[in-house]
């Protein structure tokens, strides 16, 4: 929350409060071009960025910590990593 955040209670009782946006969330399955791709891993998640997004990629084994290097290798829809110094 940001840090001028003050809670507050909302008493309202039978007054329509207009919605400004709806927007569908859902995460989906995807796949990236065959490539090698620099990322962060932690717990059993590796996070990198291609083309302006974000994507996750989940992994066989996890690790302690976050912030570990590594390089994810894809080849023929095949998706290994390896660990690159720290």
């Amino acid at each position: 929350m940001p840090e001028d955040f003050t809670p507050r209670t909302l008493n309202i009782k039978n007054i329509d409060m207009r919605i400004l946006e709806i927007k569908e969330k859902v995460p989906q399955t995807t796949t990236l071009p065959d490539g090698s791709y620099f990322g962060i891993w932690g717990g059993s998640v590796i996070e990198l960025d291609y083309k302006g997004k974000t994507y996750e990629l989940t992994t066989e084994e996890g690790v302690r910590g976050i912030g570990y290097k590594v390089v994810v290798n894809i080849k023929d829809g095949v998706a290994t990593f390896t660990e690159i110094k720290n």
